[in-house]
């Protein structure tokens, strides 16, 4: 197998890693509150609690906040507002703190997507102008949507409302539609992959030029197997990033706090989306 080959591989086999174990906290958070108890704050809302740590510098970058959020519940009950707002088809309802407790969606583990179209749209994940953000929930066989509504209010990130809908009429409803068969039927992928894939090693120091090589199907399937397989639910985060185009969409998967990053480019050709580039 080529070197570029083999590091594909070694990445695919990092987020088989990053997959089965969660992050460390970065800011050690959880430290800091174990001898805090939840029913320490009464209330429907609960305010932020008086604290140094995280420090100031995790609420600038919402992925900062969104990784220690993650990884960290004890921190994440206290930046969600309760009661929290759910909208499901034109019906309000309401989620207390309680039961928030039992369904907690966010032990995602260390991976999450990013799905764009333009490269200087992943400049938003490095503006701290940014004030709103949407995480995705996909349930990628059952057509079906979790959208957490993230907002920034005086300095600090919260998770704001949260609402469900199917994805089927979304922005990125054709695109999911295609990705849900892509990942689920081997016969269907094989058909859906360039005759030639190609293959970008962009160095981390960035100062070598990137390298390219192309592979067949077969070696994309070989380099394949034993990798994760997101068939079923994809956590996608929406930072603003422009999702009108049905002919190009960028599927970038992200480790939390490791570096990883991959980057799957499909484009639809003859009404037919295929996956062309991949670049890591």
């Amino acid at each position: 197998m080529r070197t570029g080959l083999v590091l594909l591989a070694a990445v695919m086999a990092l987020a088989v890693s990053c997959d089965n174990r969660k992050m460390a906290n970065a800011f050690e958070a959880e430290e800091e509150m174990k001898g805090d108890s939840v029913e320490a704050f009464v209330g429907d809302t609960l305010h932020l609690f008086d604290e140094e740590l995280p420090p100031v510098a995790a609420d600038e970058l919402f992925d900062d906040f969104f990784f220690t959020f993650i990884d960290d519940s004890k921190y994440r009950l206290h930046r969600i507002s309760f009661p929290l707002q759910c909208l499901e088809k034109d019906e309000l309802s309401q989620i207390a703190r309680e039961e928030w407790k039992l369904i907690d969606p966010f032990d995602i583990g260390g991976l999450f997507f990013v799905i764009y179209e333009r490269e200087q749209d992943l400049e938003l994940l490095k503006d701290t102008a940014v004030s709103e953000v949407c995480v995705e929930r996909i349930f990628l066989q059952e057509q079906r949507m979790e959208m957490y509504d993230f907002n920034r209010l005086d300095g600090k990130w919260r998770l704001a409302n949260m609402r469900k809908e199917d994805w089927l009429n979304t922005p990125n409803g054709d695109f999911l539609k295609f990705y849900a068969h892509f990942v689920s039927d081997s016969i269907f992928q094989r058909e859906a992959l360039s005759e030639s894939i190609k293959v970008i090693l962009t160095p981390g120091d960035g100062n070598d030029e990137a390298q390219e090589e192309f592979i067949t199907k077969d070696e994309w399937f070989e380099i394949q197997e034993g990798s994760p397989v997101f068939d079923e639910v994809l956590i996608n985060i929406d930072y603003g990033q422009t999702s009108i185009s049905q002919n190009r969409k960028i599927l970038m998967l992200e480790g939390v706090s490791n570096g990883l990053q991959m980057k799957f480019k499909f484009y639809k050709q003859d009404e037919k989306w295929m996956l062309m580039e991949v670049e890591y």
